[in-house]
């Protein structure tokens, strides 16, 4: 990958920006499935594969559209970090298609992918050398219309 302007995030920085997001897609989650049994099992409890599937769209969609848009998730701006392709612009839709499905593959077996980072010469994890995205800290000022003042 080439190197950009900004440095790759820490460990540290993309864990607590994941913890943040997390408790707004289970937010999230438990609204979607409070409307899924509603309307489709008439106050049943909801289980099985499809369910599952629209969990887990549901992240996808919350990742990419923000990472497509801005480039950073809400917990992405609180930790100033973005995501970003190998050229440093925000990922399109098929770039966080790769990068979400390569996260979810590659952290399944106990967070391998995100603790490759440790070992790793960037401090990319397998996810990001996967989808050749990254994650960058960004400091202060984030905007390209802010860096020019």
């Amino acid at each position: 990958m080439s190197p950009t302007e900004h440095p790759n995030a820490s460990a540290l920085r993309r864990s607590a920006a994941l913890v943040y997001d997390f408790f707004l897609i289970v937010a999230i989650w438990i609204l979607s499935t409070i409307v899924a049994i509603a309307i489709f099992t008439g106050g049943e409890e909801i289980t099985g594969l499809p369910f599952q599937l629209m969990l887990l769209t549901e992240m996808f969609l919350f990742y990419a559209y923000f990472w497509k848009v801005r480039g950073q998730s809400l917990g992405m701006q609180v930790w100033k970090i973005r995501a970003e392709n190998e050229r440093g612009e925000l990922l399109s839709w098929s770039d966080s298609l790769l990068r979400f499905g390569f996260a979810t593959l590659t952290l399944a077996p106990f967070g391998a992918g995100f603790f490759w980072m440790i070992f790793d010469r960037e401090r990319l994890t397998l996810y990001d050398r996967l989808s050749k995205t990254r994650v960058v800290y960004i400091g202060d000022k984030p905007f390209e219309k802010e860096k020019e003042s």
